[in-house]
Order: C-alpha cells, then sequence, then structure tokens
C-alpha cells in the first residue's frame, strides 16, 4: 500500500528572498513541488537543497505558482530557497511523497 505525505512550509520573503527548511526528515520519492506565492504575477528562482548543501531541484524565473512533477527521492531535512522574488510577500511551499 502506497502512503501519500504532503510537508506543507511558508515564509514570507525579505528583500525578494526567503530560506525555510522542512519541519520532518523526509524519506521517500517526491512526486509533487508545489510553490505558491501571494501573487500570480510574482517572479522567482526556487532552489531546493538536501543536508549536505547538494541542489536537487532547481527552477528560475517562475511566474506565479510552480506545479512540478518529479520523482525525486529524498531522505532527511531539505532547505526550499527562494531568491530574486520580485516582490516581498508570502510564499506557501508542499512536498507531496509517495512513502
Amino acid at each position: 500500500m502506497t502512503t501519500i505525505h504532503t510537508e506543507k512550509i511558508s515564509g514570507t520573503a525579505l528583500s525578494g528572498a526567503i530560506s525555510v527548511n522542512t519541519v520532518a526528515s523526509l524519506q521517500g520519492i517526491t512526486r509533487e513541488i508545489i510553490i505558491s506565492p501571494a501573487t500570480p504575477t510574482t517572479i522567482y528562482d526556487v532552489d531546493i537543497t538536501n543536508d549536505t548543501s547538494l541542489t536537487v531541484f532547481k527552477s528560475t524565473s517562475v511566474t506565479g505558482d510552480l506545479i512540478e512533477e518529479t520523482a525525486l527521492p529524498m531522505q532527511g531535512v531539505y532547505t526550499v530557497a527562494i531568491t530574486s522574488s520580485t516582490a516581498d510577500e508570502l510564499f506557501t511551499m508542499a512536498l507531496v511523497l509517495e512513502e
């Protein structure tokens, strides 16, 4: 039986950037990465790194919501970094994992 877990995190960008760690140590295959700024016209870059600072996901010049289907194995604590945001606002993020 497959278990789906959604790790939700959020934070507000300051000076166009924010860096947020996952609350829990993740283990499984990330099936979807969802990032939503407060406004649909906000442009930003996103990087997800593991606990050894290896970038496991990167997307640049994203406008509005990012909904990315993946098959990304994850284990441990991850950092989601939003940079170059055109607005200082709330970002909500979700990593949908198959455990």
